[in-house]
């Protein structure tokens, strides 16, 4: 592989990339509705979707590694890993060996990915609160129902019940 194929291979894999986390960006502002509304069944099919797309950067990332290692000089190729000299090969790194337009491009692609990672944690974050809010305003309606002293309402035949204090009709729903 040429030098300038394996920049271009970089680059390539860094756009698709970007383009999997602007998905999962707006992907992560789409779950917003349905956790809000509690709907179930949109919410469940918005995880399914979310594991796709995780899946989908998984793969993307690892593309790049082999990207960004092909664009390394032959004798430091093949460092990758956990050890000390891996964990400091990064794009930031890259660019400096790069050639100047591939470089300029490959600094724009670093900046747009932390700009996507910086709205990702910011949208993440509101859903998390979102989804503890759902589960705790669940918690407390259902033992507010469980835990009724008086139960004003309609068992499950159409009847007055004259239930009080048992919560059998939250417990029977259950």
């Amino acid at each position: 592989m040429s030098e300038l194929t394996a920049w271009n291979s970089l680059i390539d894999a860094l756009e698709n990339e970007i383009q999997l986390l602007c998905r999962l960006r707006d992907l992560a502002k789409a779950g917003h509705k349905p956790l809000v509304e509690l709907d179930v069944a949109a919410v469940e099919e918005w995880v399914g979707r979310q594991r796709e797309l995780l899946q989908a950067l998984s793969e993307a990332g690892s593309t790049r590694g082999r990207a960004q290692d092909a664009c390394l000089p032959e004798n430091a190729r093949g460092a990758g890993g956990n050890g000390p000299l891996g964990s400091t090969i990064t794009l930031h790194a890259l660019v400096g060996r790069a050639p100047e337009p591939v470089g300029n491009r490959l600094r724009q692609q670093g900046d747009a990915l932390r700009q996507l990672r910086d709205e990702i944690a910011l949208v993440t974050t509101r859903n998390e609160i979102l989804i503890q809010q759902v589960v705790e305003f669940t918690d407390h309606f259902g033992q507010g129902l469980a835990a009724s002293t008086q139960d004003e309402s309609y068992d499950q035949k159409g009847q007055h019940n004259d239930l009080t204090g048992s919560g059998d009709l939250f417990s029977g729903a259950m």
